[in-house]
């Protein structure tokens, strides 16, 4: 049974566990489609995490009261579902040019660079979110021999296409911004806006795959060093 919360005048929090699972993107996933069905008329956003949903709605076009919702809320099913997942490929280039923390987390998890690479690249990662900037997805789970915690000081500024870990998390930034992930390579793949497509790009419960590729591939299909 889920956990509903109030989270505002006018958003709910819903609860489907408590530690990041392989099985929650499908079921957060499904049981979003199934409250965007059940209130077309009031819902305004669900914004689903690693194990929440969060919900928006409009308090003008709600009459009931609020507890009223939350009880709703409780009584909807949480189905074994599954969804539809797409295989998203990533071009990758870990230099020390561009992996900006490479040398660092080398020397002190005491491996190669050719090593981190294999561990980085190894696996299919699962989007749990997308969120903190368009396009920008929370992939999971790092292996722990290549895990490290978030920058005590931010980067004022990280360029796009760098590929961040951040604890058992990793991730591509899209655009340039300012971030506390340890930068450990990056894509020549334009993943902004300016291409309207790249808004789903991502989608929850979608894998990525980063693949590795040398510098002058990198260079040639337009990356910057």
């Amino acid at each position: 049974m889920h956990k509903v919360i109030p989270a505002g005048e006018n958003s709910i929090l819903i609860y489907f566990g408590k530690e990041i699972d392989s099985s929650l993107p499908a079921k957060i996933k499904k049981f979003s489609e199934v409250l965007e069905k059940k209130f077309p008329n009031f819902l305004i956003e669900t914004i689903p995490s690693y194990t929440t949903l969060h919900i928006t709605y409009n308090l003008d076009l709600y009459k009931k009261k609020y507890n009223e919702l939350i009880e709703e809320i409780k009584k909807i099913p949480e189905n074994k579902t599954t969804i539809k997942s797409r295989l998203i490929n990533i071009p990758v280039y870990y230099g020390f040019e561009v992996g900006l923390d490479l040398e660092t987390i080398l020397k002190e998890k005491k491996i190669t660079l050719d090593d981190f690479v294999k561990i980085h690249s190894s696996k299919e990662y699962l989007v749990h979110a997308v969120g903190f900037s368009p396009c920008f997805a929370f992939l999971g789970k790092v292996d722990k021999k290549i895990q490290k915690p978030r920058l005590k000081t931010p980067r004022v500024e990280i360029s796009a296409g760098s590929v961040g870990i951040a604890e058992m998390q990793t991730a591509v930034y899209p655009i340039n911004s300012s971030g506390g992930w340890n930068i450990v390579g990056k894509t020549f793949l334009d993943m902004s806006l300016k291409n309207p497509l790249n808004i789903s790009k991502f989608n929850i419960g979608d894998r990525v795959k980063f693949n590795p590729i040398d510098k002058k591939t990198f260079i040639q299909n337009g990356g910057k060093l």
